[in-house]
């Protein structure tokens, strides 16, 4: 019904259904990352979906910029971001 709905409204029924609740709760993890000013951390978005506009539009400005990784290239940028944030 819910994504009927939106589909017959907006033409957006999985986006009102799923992409944006799903955003959301993505959004809402990465904020318990970081919470003071002393802390430190990754988001990792460990699936393929996140390299779609669609969801990509969606992520907030200070995500900007990011990177994108794969298995192989994963553990390195890691330890790059760990090595680089005891500097700050």
């Amino acid at each position: 019904l819910f994504s009927n709905y939106f589909e017959q409204k907006k033409h957006a029924g999985f986006d009102y259904t799923y992409l944006y609740p799903g955003m959301n709760k993505v959004q809402q993890a990465a904020g318990r990352v970081i919470r003071t000013v002393s802390d430190h951390g990754a988001i990792l978005l460990l699936d393929e979906r996140f390299l779609q506009k669609s969801y990509q539009n969606l992520f907030p400005r200070e995500w900007y910029p990011y990177d994108t990784v794969d298995l192989t290239s994963m553990p390195q940028k890691l330890e790059q971001f760990w090595n680089n944030s005891q500097d700050l």
